[in-house]
């Protein structure tokens, strides 16, 4: 292989590169076809329609920050290249579910391009970096993921019960962002503080989990959710108080946080699952 050629092959530019975001990305749709117990061949089209745009989101990236100045001239190629693959393998995916009939996917392709430009261009002007609101709604985008997962699985579109799926996973997204910006907080200090400022630090993290587990406790008393669902936010809280306040992870490197996230999320969804099923 020449140096030419491997420079097409390098992962930074062809793998997304953050622990969690396939997670993010894989769980809310696994999600969804779970609690729709169904595996029709449209879910092959599905799959290769979401995670084509999930891949293409790195080498795109990795495109305008070429365009932008912020990267080597040189990776304008590679990530050129595998930012057209993976928009074919989306491109192909959804031709395949309109002939389907699932043409309403369509519409939440039409809800994500709104947030993808508006991340590139952040990233164009490199002010990309501690944006706590754009992963929020970017993690809503993934959270569509359940939402199609049980349409297509189910035969019934977007339908009620495919809401709350997306609602679910989306407030456990945005939960998890708002740990992982204060785990990153924690990360740059050089000691760990005192217990009652540990406390102070993690109380926007605790409202939102809390939050979160009320919001389960309604959907499941009015029926739209099965009470079970709630175990998988206070799951979230134990996790908060322990790694947040309790134990801080002070000083640790980000790959340690996305790993830790990931093994969280996949529990979360775990758990959410079952709680479906029973």
């Amino acid at each position: 292989m020449t140096i030419r050629s491997a420079r097409y092959l390098r992962l930074h530019i062809a793998l997304p590169q953050q622990h969690g975001a396939w997670v993010m990305w894989a769980g809310p749709l696994l999600f969804g076809i779970a609690v729709a117990r169904a595996f029709p061949p449209a879910l092959g089209w599905l799959l290769l329609a979401s995670l084509g745009a999930f891949m293409s989101l790195q080498p795109l990236t990795l495109l305008v920050k070429v365009w932008a100045g912020r990267r080597p001239r040189d990776e304008q190629g590679p990530a050129l290249l595998w930012t057209t693959i993976y928009g074919l393998a989306a491109v192909i995916g959804v031709i395949g579910l309109v002939a389907q009939g699932a043409a309403w996917t369509l519409a939440l392709g039409v809800l994500a391009a709104p947030v993808l430009i508006w991340q590139m261009v952040l990233v164009m002007r490199r002010e990309e970096r501690g944006q706590m609101g754009v992963e929020l709604v970017g993690s809503g985008v993934l959270a569509l993921n359940a939402l199609a997962g049980y349409g297509i699985a189910s035969g019934a579109g977007i339908d009620p019960r495919g809401l709350v799926l997306f609602a679910l996973s989306w407030l456990q997204a945005a939960g998890g962002i708002v740990y992982v910006y204060l785990c990153l907080e924690y990360r740059r200090m050089k000691a760990v503080p005192a217990q009652d400022e540990r406390w102070r630090l993690a109380r926007r993290t605790l409202l939102y989990a809390s939050a979160n587990v009320v919001v389960a406790l309604i959907l499941g008393s009015l029926g739209l959710a099965p009470l079970g669902a709630v175990v998988a936010f206070a799951l979230m809280v134990v996790e908060v108080v322990v790694g947040g306040v309790l134990r801080p992870p002070v000083g640790a490197r980000p790959a340690a946080i996305g790993v830790r996230q990931l093994i969280v999320t996949t529990v979360f969804f775990g758990v959410m699952i079952l709680a479906y099923l029973a």
